[in-house]
């Protein structure tokens, strides 16, 4: 038995706003489903984030349909999850779009029962586990879900002697301290399986639990700068190291292996030096050591100020992308810019999604989420709530007061059934 573990795929997203790497996204799953159906594998497993966005544009879509193909073409069935970028306030996403087209399957609960030949479904209460079926093997999973959820759902996750379980979720014993990334599940929550397919982090991890193995395969693509493909520091001297390789793990008797995939090279430069004409100088020796069509992300530090748009313009012309960021160095080192999700709650990323449309149709379903979210009735309340955190200034508005409310429902609120619960 042989399967390909994907995860974070992000199709659609147009880093640093460059619509060209959308493609670099899309090239990089066409690539390893390649070299995936070239491995001879059974299936595939995609645990979370196969999108950037919940509602990816008609070319996303048709990208990823081209992709899954290639694995229909070769009857190899695909299994999947939605992660947080993937998931929908509503019933439907663009997964079920896919599963309509016969490209893949969706796992997780769902409120009416599914059944076929490589799914079944499994009464939970009033819902149905939908679980992946390959011959005697169960693959079993769920979608994204905030961390006082998921502890509630993992009971329902529980397989056979003989089963994959496939989540998009942070387990603690995976992160560095470094990560900055804040944990859902420890190993001791897990259910037993023989292999866990997982999504979340977009650096390489696997680690070895009980006698299975938990894996992340990491982001196919080169998301932020802590997933550089080669790292440049120079201070007194120049020292180039490389980063991680991108790719997906292809799984063999439960046993992971790791098949690296060709990506643009993206580099993380650091310059350092007291007077400007030296960190100038330093700077075009570090790009000397840079590929034409790769990227940059230059943080420059020096004890002079310094004329940020001539160097970018220096960067450019030897890189097709390059982004500078530039600190005095008597101020301290640049302190690493960190995530949204270390500000914001699930909800307020939510929330931040959908108003990105800026349209009345946004507000509607910002406020059709607050209302499910708090269990709102009265929409005029739900629009002078949403409204009023729009409008607050900055200052004003209290994130900790959403987490607050939701501490208290937790504590309070007698859910009747799991779909009330959900």
């Amino acid at each position: 038995m042989r399967f390909a573990h994907f995860a974070d795929l992000h199709l659609g997203y147009e880093q640093y706003n460059q619509n060209w790497r959308a493609e670099d996204f899309a090239s990089a799953f066409r690539r390893s489903a390649e070299l995936a159906v070239m491995e001879g594998i059974d299936f595939v497993v995609i645990a979370g984030d196969l999108f950037h966005r919940s509602v990816p544009s008609p070319k996303t879509l048709n990208d990823a349909i081209e992709v899954l193909k290639i694995f229909k073409s070769h009857d190899i069935p695909v299994f999947a999850v939605e992660g947080n970028h993937d998931k929908s306030i509503r019933e439907m996403s663009a997964y079920h779009l896919l599963e309509s087209l016969e490209l893949l399957n969706v796992l997780g609960l769902r409120k009416e029962r599914v059944e076929g030949d490589l799914v079944t479904s499994e009464r939970v209460e009033n819902l149905y586990m939908v679980k992946g079926v390959f011959k005697d093997l169960e693959i079993i999973g769920d979608r994204h879900r905030t961390k006082w959820q998921v502890e509630k759902i993992l009971p329902y996750l529980k397989g056979g002697e003989n089963s994959i379980l496939v989540l998009h979720q942070t387990v603690k014993e995976a992160i560095d301290f470094d990560m900055q990334i804040a944990w859902d599940l420890t190993i001791d929550q897990l259910p037993p399986a023989k292999y866990y397919a997982m999504g979340h982090i977009h650096l390489r991890r696997d680690l070895k639990i009980r006698d299975a193995f938990l894996a992340y395969p990491g982001s196919i693509e080169r998301y932020d700068a802590r997933e550089a493909s080669h790292f440049i520091i120079y201070r007194d001297k120049l020292e180039i190291r490389e980063g991680e390789k991108k790719g997906f793990y292809l799984v063999e008797d439960f046993k992971p292996r790791f098949i690296a995939v060709e990506t643009r090279d993206l580099y993380n430069i650091f310059v350092e030096d007291d007077g400007r004409e030296r960190l100038e100088k330093k700077l075009l020796e570090a790009l000397a050591h840079v590929k034409g069509e790769g990227i940059g992300i230059i943080k420059l530090s020096c004890n002079e100020n310094v004329d940020q748009k001539r160097l970018s313009d220096l960067a450019t012309k030897r890189i097709k992308y390059a982004e500078i960021s530039f600190r005095r160095k008597d101020f301290g080192e640049i302190p690493e810019a960190k995530p949204e999700k270390e500000f914001f709650t699930d909800l307020e990323l939510k929330l931040l999604e959908i108003l990105k449309e800026d349209d009345e149709s946004s507000l509607k379903s910002a406020v059709e989420l607050v209302r499910e979210y708090y269990g709102i009735k009265d929409q005029k309340k739900a629009f002078k709530d949403v409204e009023g955190t729009l409008t607050a200034p900055k200052e004003e508005i209290k994130f900790s007061k959403a987490q607050n409310v939701e501490e208290k429902e937790r504590k309070e609120k007698k859910f009747k059934t799991l779909l009330d619960f959900i």
